[in-house]
């Protein structure tokens, strides 16, 4: 169950940047800020719980950017018809915020739904004695 508490956040956190960014700011229409919202939660979700584990918060956010940005680019070249604006931009802008975002969504992937009480950045690292 609390996966798909945090699948369901992070679609919300997706979508919502997605339809500010591609909806508000560049007219996409919202079938498609949609499919393209689930392609980057699917995707991202599954980064989260192979990558992010193994490694720390910083590379998981730098996957989930790059991540973001060639879906948005990449995948709006196949689903936006016939844009009038190029989608560098609008993808570059959507990756930086869904990226903050998911700086937090780690945090609350490692307190909440594994229930860790420290995560990477609180840590305290303890010298090597041997």
């Amino acid at each position: 169950m609390k996966y798909i508490e945090a699948i369901l956040i992070k679609f919300g956190m997706v979508f919502s940047v997605l339809f500010v960014v591609l909806g508000i700011a560049y007219g996409v229409r919202i079938f498609e800020i949609f499919i393209l919202s689930l392609l980057i939660t699917a995707i991202g979700f599954i980064g989260d719980l192979i990558i992010y584990p193994k490694t720390s918060n910083k590379v998981a956010t730098g996957g989930d950017f790059i991540l973001v940005f060639l879906i948005i680019w990449l995948g709006g070249l196949w689903l936006v018809e016939n844009p009038d604006f190029s989608l560098v931009m609008p993808a570059l802008y959507t990756a930086v915020l869904v990226a903050a975002g998911e700086w937090f969504f780690h945090i609350y992937l490692t307190k909440r739904v594994w229930g860790h009480k420290e995560t990477s950045h609180t840590l305290k690292q303890e010298p090597n004695r041997k």
